[in-house]
């Protein structure tokens, strides 16, 4: 069985001296879920997870300069990243209302696909949660 309250404990210590981890990469490593700073950085992981994404063109929200936005370029699969809380929110609210799309999500990043098969490939990997619009 895994203890993980010493590494954390540990983790947290580098953070307050600033030789570690953020408070955000500390809870993030608590909840099991990964953090991005941008698409780019997101779609790394998901091709390293063995999912194919060609485009990397990635584009940032007029709105919100630090979410980002990235379209696979295959018409299959899409991913954006939140910079902040309020975004993630929209995000989530904007694809609540998308037909026929499935999205496995966190707390700042989503990746869209018309197929559910590479998302839960992707949560193997990845973690996250797979909500399905029918």
């Amino acid at each position: 069985m895994r203890r993980p309250v010493p590494a954390l404990l540990a983790l947290s210590a580098l953070a307050l001296t600033g030789c570690g981890p953020t408070a955000d990469d500390v809870q993030a490593m608590v909840d099991g879920e990964t953090a991005y700073d941008d698409a780019l950085a997101l779609r790394e992981d998901v091709v390293g997870a063995g999912v194919e994404c060609p485009g990397t063109d990635q584009l940032q929200a007029p709105a919100d300069p630090s979410t980002t936005f990235l379209d696979c370029a295959n018409g299959v699969m899409a991913m954006a990243v939140a910079g902040s809380e309020e975004s993630m929110e929209e995000l989530l609210d904007l694809l609540s209302s998308e037909e026929n799309a499935s999205f496995l999500h966190t707390a700042n990043w989503v990746v869209i696909s018309r197929d559910e098969t590479p998302l839960q490939q992707l949560q193997d990997e990845l973690g996250g949660r797979i909500t399905a619009n029918p």
